[in-house]
């Protein structure tokens, strides 16, 4: 059950697969492991279940986000079924979202107005946005239709989440 969490080696390897550095990962990791209770021990088998250790857990969640490979390749690169896969990552992420609430370093922020959005960045020379670009369905219902076409020819609108 090898998964590429064991091949970590430095902060470039982490910000690739986390979008955090090492730094950053474990002082994110020193609130998650307060907060994560891993699933129990198979009482049939004996064994430890795959995400026992919270380190490796915290991980594995944050590699989905920044990565958002399918089911079968997230599964595939932690070694667990595809199956498997969604059903740790459901199990793991509230966690994550309860230690994100208690820690507002790692919260983005909604500025109210240009300002405040300089203010927070005034030190800062670069700003990259990362996101997933999501395809909708053309609605059959005329206004739902006319809220989300963009005017572009054969052309819907993408969702940014």
């Amino acid at each position: 059950m090898a998964s590429i969490y064991e091949n970590l080696q430095n902060d470039r390897q982490y910000s690739a697969s986390t979008g955090l550095n090492k730094a950053k990962f474990d002082e994110l990791y020193q609130q998650f492991k307060c907060h994560y209770i891993p699933k129990k021990v198979n009482i049939m088998t004996g064994q430890l279940p795959r995400f026992y250790d919270s380190r490796e857990a915290l991980f594995f969640v944050l590699y989905y986000l920044k990565v958002y490979p399918t089911l079968q390749v997230y599964g595939l690169t932690f070694g667990i079924s595809d199956f498997s896969a969604s059903d740790n990552y459901d199990y793991i992420i509230p966690y994550l979202k309860i230690t994100l609430k208690e820690n507002s370093s790692f919260i983005n922020r909604i500025f109210e107005n240009q300002s405040c959005f300089e203010k927070a960045f005034e030190n800062v020379g670069d700003i990259y946005i990362d996101g997933t670009e999501i395809g909708i369905e053309r609605s059959k219902d005329k206004q739902v239709q006319k809220d989300s076409y963009s005017g572009k020819k054969n052309s819907i609108p993408l969702f940014c989440l």
